[in-house]
């Protein structure tokens, strides 16, 4: 965890670049104006209310930063993305494939984070895959160094007769294990195996490990959908920023791969 000095380095160091007065960075943090200066000039000790705020503050600069543009056009598909990870779960998803379509909505919605996305392609599996390759690249960008990040999660979603665990680990590493047995229900035509193929490339494409499992069910659109939740759930408590790590990388090894 960074220092309190080191905080307050930042600190005075964002109210030089953003030109701010010790009135606009003291309501910023949350204390008053004489407390604010004094810490400021070193005339008083760093105080707890100080330094909650400020980290606060520091941290709330990260997230506001958290979004990512990705295109991708091929011979084969042309797809658009706009991804922010500190968003409300508002989703804009047109890709041609109903049921692709309404999977990735419930992945925004409970992952709590915005995405809007076009796509189309000459076929169903190519389209799927271009998709994960940019949603995994659009996470990886828009996380940028991971300081702050909690970084690993886990989560269990029922639905109905279906439970299913995913498990993720923002760490710069891109590595699947999936045990998705489906039953061959119809899913509005959409190939039960491309649940699989999607998880394993988006995993790829984010630098994360994914390990995902049905753990029993029957129906298939049941099973897709309780990943998908469960996926963007993961995520959500993943990539949050944690106050306490000052925006620090959460690894032993003070690094993460891009």
């Amino acid at each position: 965890m960074e220092s309190a000095e080191t905080v307050l380095k930042k600190i005075v160091q964002l109210q030089k670049d953003k030109g701010y007065s010790d009135q606009q960075m003291a309501e910023k943090i949350g204390c008053s104006r004489p407390l604010y200066q004094r810490t400021r000039t070193g005339k008083i000790p760093i105080g707890g209310t100080f330094l909650k705020g400020a980290m606060e503050l520091l941290n709330s600069l990260v997230e506001e930063g958290r979004k990512a543009n990705v295109k991708r056009d091929t011979k084969e598909t042309n797809v658009s993305l706009e991804l922010k990870l500190d968003g409300q779960g508002d989703w804009a998803v047109n890709t041609g494939i109903k049921m692709f379509d309404h999977l990735l909505s419930q992945m925004a919605k409970h992952g709590l984070f915005d995405i809007k996305l076009n796509a189309n392609g000459d076929d169903i599996h190519h389209v799927v895959e271009d998709v994960a390759i940019c949603l995994g690249r659009a996470f990886g960008e828009a996380l940028g160094e991971k300081r702050g990040i909690v970084r690993m999660a886990d989560v269990s979603v029922p639905m109905d007769d279906t439970l299913v665990t995913v498990a993720v680990d923002i760490s710069g590493r891109g590595y699947s294990v999936l045990n998705l047995e489906f039953s061959n229900n119809d899913m509005s035509g959409f190939p039960a195996d491309l649940v699989r193929h999607f998880l394993e490339s988006f995993a790829i494409e984010a630098r994360m490990n994914l390990h995902a499992s049905i753990v029993y069910g029957t129906n298939d659109h049941h099973k897709a959908e309780a990943l998908f939740k469960a996926l963007g759930r993961a995520l959500d408590t993943a990539m949050r920023i944690d106050a306490r790590l000052a925006g620090e990388l959460p690894s032993t090894k003070e690094y993460l791969e891009r």
